[in-house]
């Protein structure tokens, strides 16, 4: 038996509200119920499951990743018990898009007044020794793009490349001073050899168009901030991409739940880490414990480096118990 496999249960906010009693509209509108889930929901289940606790006690303002575009104009709307979604698209089209300039303040758009105000709730509240982080830009621009202008963006890119170019160049830039932002807002340095993006919608772009209206953007931001250890988690893209990224340089590729890609295909193609993650709905909430000790035992023979799987709400609490025996079996 393979040994010396790590592994992770990821808990988003909407699972760990679930835990705690917590509306989801409580956890988007009220700061002291957002803090007290991030903190809570650990502690919940380190009890019921003996997952280990963090080795920081961290929290933050949690806005989504809605946040990167919010300062032009995206809107998500909040429901009673389901995460967040998208109010539509706001920008019109390609030339109302290369029309938008980068916020000089940006405590001053989007939802970022309100993440402020969440921010100074949690660091005069938080208990002590608990960090307080504050988010923003790492979203990669192609992802931005497409949830401010819809499937027209992609339209774009064929029809109008030049604007298309343009306004990538505004995302990228405004991703800079986000980041650049959040380091200023928590008095913390700037962001220095490792920047992590995330680009689910990367995939839609087929390889010959992927570097020249994607990749180039998140390595212009990187390049900015001198960062040489690259990472990225996207969950549309195929063997053609993976070869892209590994050769401009992303030394850590999380492709999620991808349903293009296997762990085969990530071997075959990388000779950098990677991480494919158990599916979500299919393999956890759908699932039996013995499908799910199965599937892990397929996943790593196909040779799984390491292994995780991101919950959703409702997972039956015997699935999850499956996954961390199953998991431990090869620590």
């Amino acid at each position: 038996m393979n040994r010396g496999i790590p592994w992770t249960v990821a808990v988003p906010p909407e699972v760990y509200a679930e835990y705690c009693g917590v509306t989801m509209r409580q956890y988007h509108t009220d700061p002291a119920a957002q803090m007290e889930v991030q903190l809570r929901g650990p502690e919940i289940f380190h009890e019921r499951y003996g997952l280990p606790l963090p080795r920081v006690r961290a929290i933050a303002p949690d806005f989504t990743t809605y946040l990167t575009a919010s300062v032009f104009g995206l809107e998500f709307e909040v429901f009673e018990d389901q995460v967040p979604a998208p109010r539509g698209h706001p920008i019109a089209s390609i030339e109302a898009a290369v029309a938008l300039a980068v916020p000089d303040d940006l405590s001053t758009v989007g939802y970022y007044p309100q993440a402020l105000a969440f921010y100074e709730y949690m660091r005069t509240h938080a208990p002590q020794g608990v960090q307080v982080g504050f988010p923003g830009g790492s979203q990669a621009p192609l992802t931005t793009a497409v949830l401010l202008r819809g499937e027209g963006f992609l339209i774009d890119i064929l029809d109008q490349p030049e604007l298309s170019h343009r306004f990538l160049s505004v995302l990228a830039q405004s991703a800079i001073r986000q980041r650049e932002f959040a380091a200023k807002v928590t008095d913390s340095p700037v962001p220095g050899a490792g920047l992590g993006f995330t680009d689910d919608y990367g995939g839609l772009l087929g390889p010959s168009l992927y570097f020249e209206f994607d990749v180039q953007y998140m390595l212009r931001i990187a390049r900015h901030f001198g960062a040489a250890n690259l990472s990225l988690h996207s969950e549309l893209l195929r063997r053609p991409h993976l070869a892209i990224l590994q050769e401009h340089g992303f030394g850590y590729i999380d492709v999620g739940t991808d349903p293009y890609l296997t762990i085969t295909d990530c071997r075959e193609v990388l000779h950098t880490e990677f991480l494919v993650q158990m599916k979500t709905s299919e393999e956890m909430l759908l699932s039996t414990p013995d499908a799910i000790r199965r599937r892990y035992r397929e996943m790593v023979a196909e040779g799984a480096p390491s292994m995780l799987v991101e919950l959703c709400r409702g997972v039956p609490e015997e699935n999850v118990r499956a996954f961390i025996e199953v998991a431990r079996e090869y620590e």
